[in-house]
């Protein structure tokens, strides 16, 4: 049988710390144990057999490290819907989005509220007309003037070229004890709901609406993300490279909180 091994409390262990443990449970070098640390999400270890799972969790008790074993892998996590509006009111949040989405939660029924700043790369082909290049032109008036033969400059032609561009994007996750995740992206929701609190910036309406959802739902468990947006700390030093962090961040968020529901 496989056993997992991920980390118990709501908030992820030291970076030093969580280092240490995964080089000594594992036998890696510093560098590979960093690499590995800033990408578990406080799951520590996946597929381990009985043997390497108790030494981890011996090795995390060691260091003051509370953690939760068991069988894996664990069930995923819901499909995320997309929402586009919130509203606040009457001592419940209503979510809507598309495809009929409205759900109504009160604040015990929010579980996991996740927030991080996701970079996506997109790419587009552009036609643009290019010219021969100055060196072909030197060359073409070289053999003219030296030959006498009009032979021009040379012809434009029109070509396709790929621009990559990127940019951060905003996401949040939230969790329902129903078993449903729900999500928003900064660029594509409603900020109305902030009211006289909204401005023109989309990132400082998800900064203002993460502030709301976690005093909306305070006995929620937070991600990394979602507490440095509360303690007003700069995002982009977490490593958030791709969604599938924060997927991996809120899978054992989840995780945590049936656990501590469980008195584990």
């Amino acid at each position: 049988m496989a056993f997992w091994v991920i980390t118990a409390d709501e908030k992820l262990p030291e970076f030093t710390a969580l280092t240490q443990v995964l080089g000594t449970a594992f036998k890696l070098d510093y560098n590979t144990a960093a690499a590995t640390a800033r990408h578990s999400w406080g799951v520590l270890g996946r597929n381990l057999d009985e043997t390497a799972a108790e030494n981890l969790a011996s090795r995390c008790s060691e260091a003051g490290l509370r953690t939760l074993k068991f069988p894996g892998p664990p069930p995923p996590l819901p499909a995320a819907e997309r929402i586009k509006k919130a509203v606040f009111e009457n001592g419940a949040a209503l979510f809507t989005g598309g495809a009929n989405l409205s759900l109504t939660a009160a604040p015990g029924d929010i579980t996991v509220i996740a927030a991080a700043p996701i970079k996506e790369e997109t790419s587009r082909m552009v036609k643009t007309t290019e010219g021969p290049s100055g060196q072909e032109k030197a060359i073409r008036m070289g053999v003219m003037a030296v030959t006498g033969l009009p032979i021009g400059l040379g012809k434009s032609r029109e070509v396709n070229k790929e621009v990559k561009s990127s940019e951060s994007s905003f996401y949040l996750d939230i969790v329902l004890a129903a078993g449903r995740r729900l999500r928003l992206n900064s660029g594509d929701f409603d900020f109305s709901c902030l009211k006289e609190k909204k401005t023109y910036s989309s990132q400082m309406n998800f900064r203002v609406f993460c502030a709301e959802l976690a005093a909306f739902a305070p006995q929620a468990f937070k991600n990394a993300g979602l507490r440095a947006i509360l303690e007003a700390r700069p995002l982009t030093p977490l490593p958030y490279d791709s969604l599938a962090d924060l997927e991996t961040e809120t899978l054992r968020l989840v995780l945590a909180k049936r656990g501590q529901a469980a008195g584990a």
